[in-house]
């Protein structure tokens, strides 16, 4: 055998055993995971903090008033309502009002107090209550609420708030007044 045909027999070997090795795959996986933690739709939100429980509106009068009263507005209507996962039990309570009192004091003052404050000048206050119920004979305090009703697996709150002994004279300054009232849903 000459050198010429023992370099292309080779080069032929080699080319062969190329072409008969086969692919290599490899697989593997990912693994894709999510944790669900029970929850709840405060007026259709999911929000934890900052949640719009909706207004309690006295409206516009004057300034020479003797009585108001005022009934809980939300996304709702009347009332703010809770719906939780199933089988998920949550607590609702009023935890406070922003306000402290002011120096001048409008209207009877209840327990626990609560206080709209002028916006211009901080010293002058009106005095109001929260109620269960439209007649304002249940004043609610601090603490839990109690639901009104349920309707499509929502749990309705209703709010009434209520002003007695205002004014009723020229010393009560025009403004506008406001409040905060916390609430807090635990679950």
């Amino acid at each position: 055998m000459n050198v010429k045909t023992l370099t292309l027999a080779a080069l032929c070997g080699l080319s062969i055993a190329g072409q008969a090795q086969a692919a290599v795959t490899s697989t593997g996986i990912i693994n894709a995971t999510l944790q669900l933690t029970n929850g709840c739709l405060i007026n259709g939100s999911p929000a934890q903090s900052g949640v719009n429980f909706g207004t309690l509106d006295f409206g516009v009068h004057p300034a020479t008033f003797s009585n108001l009263t005022a009934t809980l507005s939300s996304g709702g209507g009347s009332s703010f309502g809770i719906r939780c996962t199933d089988g998920v039990s949550y607590t609702v309570e009023v935890v406070s009002s922003k306000n402290s009192a002011p120096t001048t004091v409008i209207g009877t003052v209840g327990t626990p107090p609560r206080y709209l404050i002028s916006t211009t000048d901080a010293t002058q206050g009106i005095a109001y209550s929260l109620y269960s119920d439209s007649g304002l004979s249940t004043a609610i305090d601090n603490g839990m609420l109690t639901k009104t009703s349920t309707t499509n697996n929502i749990d309705n709150y209703t709010l009434y708030g209520g002003i007695k002994g205002g004014g009723s004279s020229t010393a009560v300054k025009a403004g506008i007044y406001t409040d905060e009232i916390n609430i807090r849903v635990t679950y």
